[in-house]
């Protein structure tokens, strides 16, 4: 009876809590609030934690707090940066750290991978596209910030650091990983049967000029045999709108619309044309993405699709079609906030929807088909903004795609070691038949 008693007064006292902290700061009734009232409900709020919390709370600890909340709240890519998140972005962008070498987004059930950055710790250790970090030196990471589970990851060049990774349809594993410098190559090239065979794994402010001197590398060595190009864009995660549109006109001519930028009520921010000649004289050109491919990848991708200038051949795009800015704030940080969405040359945004391959191509490791389409992708994201309305050209069925990130910071830099063996690239062989098979029709022309 004692203990019934007991029970039934806890009860009381914690249904009296819950009752005064009601009276005390009633929501206003209206769903749309006038900036009056929302200043008002902020104040009462505040002035509640100050009084009531039990440890001191400053100003400024109630601003930055409900900043975060009120951006993140927006949409996976939108975030408020305190003064230290922001200068550990740029140092990030001045490569001022070790890592791991993965690009990722920060969710509060792990850091899922977007896609590895290639020859980094992280993919020769075999870390694949969809995978979570679910855990940094066995602390879980839905018990720390996304900051802090960050720069955890990152360290000292030669430090090690150990994570347990979740991959769908397989035990969580653990590996430990070393972190290096990551000095990414932005640019492989060589020539494979007359093939020329181009590997982009980021936009960033060297990558056209790298492919110049890879188109211009395979023209000397192919001469007149040379039958096409192969530009593999798979698992790259984006980088620089700039580069990804010189580099579009590298293979469509100068002066064609690459991507345009659309924000609030369709208002056109920007439209971004190319700015070079086309190298390639005309040849044929297959283009291979992944689930992997994203951002910057998906506005080449996705014009040369439109312009029918290349066959875009793999699997799905990872379909992250928004444009973030960061606005500096003074002595408190910066906001980074989604702005607009991106549109290709048809008036189509990939948000969510990626891009459709012309030829759909999985990737097979020993005689195992991997099934993309459960990959991670944009549309899986929490709270990830809708699929942008169609322009007239979309309506009347014309092809989109396309998309990237101004300065692709919103996919996080960090790094690992390896024993994950070579194996047969299927898609990569598809694609060279594909370009052989198209050139025959092209020199028949």
């Amino acid at each position: 009876m004692n203990a019934i008693r007991s029970l039934f007064i806890a009860v009381l006292f914690s249904t009296a809590i819950v009752s005064v902290s009601a009276k005390a700061v009633e929501k206003p009734n209206p769903k749309e609030l006038t900036a009056e009232q929302l200043n008002n409900f902020f104040n009462a709020i505040a002035d509640k934690i100050r009084g009531d919390y039990v440890e001191d709370v400053t100003n400024r600890e109630l601003l930055e707090g409900a900043l975060s909340g009120m951006i993140s709240a927006l949409d996976p890519h939108s975030t408020y940066l305190d003064e230290e998140k922001f200068n550990e972005i740029r140092n990030q962008a001045e490569g001022k750290f070790g890592g791991l070498g993965i690009e990722i987004i920060v969710e509060n059930d792990g850091i899922k991978v977007i896609s590895p950055i290639e020859d980094t710790p992280a993919q020769k250790a075999g870390i694949k596209p969809g995978d979570v970090i679910v855990a940094i030196e066995g602390e879980p990471i839905s018990s720390m910030s996304g900051f802090d589970a960050l720069k955890k990851l990152r360290g000292d060049p030669g430090t090690f650091v150990n994570i347990t990774v979740f991959r769908e349809n397989q035990s969580p594993f653990d590996l430990k990983i070393t972190r290096e410098f990551i000095k990414v190559n932005p640019v492989k090239f060589r020539t494979e049967d007359n093939v020329g065979y181009i590997r982009i794994t980021t936009f960033n402010d060297q990558t056209t000029t790298k492919v110049i001197h890879a188109v211009r590398s395979i023209k000397k060595e192919a001469g007149s045999k040379l039958l096409g190009y192969v530009l593999d864009l798979r698992n790259n995660p984006g980088g620089l709108l700039d580069q990804a549109v010189s580099v579009t006109g590298l293979f469509i001519g100068r002066d064609k619309p690459v991507v345009s930028i659309k924000g609030k009520g369709k208002k056109q921010f920007a439209e971004f044309k190319s700015n070079s000649s086309d190298m390639t004289g005309g040849l044929p050109i297959v283009v291979l993405v992944n689930s992997g491919s994203a951002s910057a990848s998906e506005i080449v991708a996705g014009a040369l699709q439109d312009y029918k200038r290349a066959v875009v051949v793999g699997t799905k795009s990872f379909g992250k079609g928004s444009v973030q800015r960061i606005s500096p704030l003074k002595n408190i940080g910066a906001l980074k906030l989604t702005i607009a969405l991106y549109y290709t040359p048809k008036g189509r945004s990939i948000q969510k929807e990626g891009i459709e391959p012309d030829i759909k191509v999985e990737q097979q490791l020993d005689l195992k088909t991997i099934n993309s389409s459960k990959r991670l992708r944009e549309a899986y994201l929490k709270d990830a903004l809708k699929n942008g309305e169609k322009s007239e050209d979309a309506k009347q069925g014309q092809s989109v795609l396309g998309s990237a990130d101004e300065e692709d910071d919103d996919i996080k830099n960090v790094s690992q070691k390896s024993n994950f063996k070579d194996l047969p690239d299927y898609q990569l062989q598809q694609a060279l038949n594909i370009l052989r098979a198209i050139s025959l029709g092209f020199s028949n022309q």
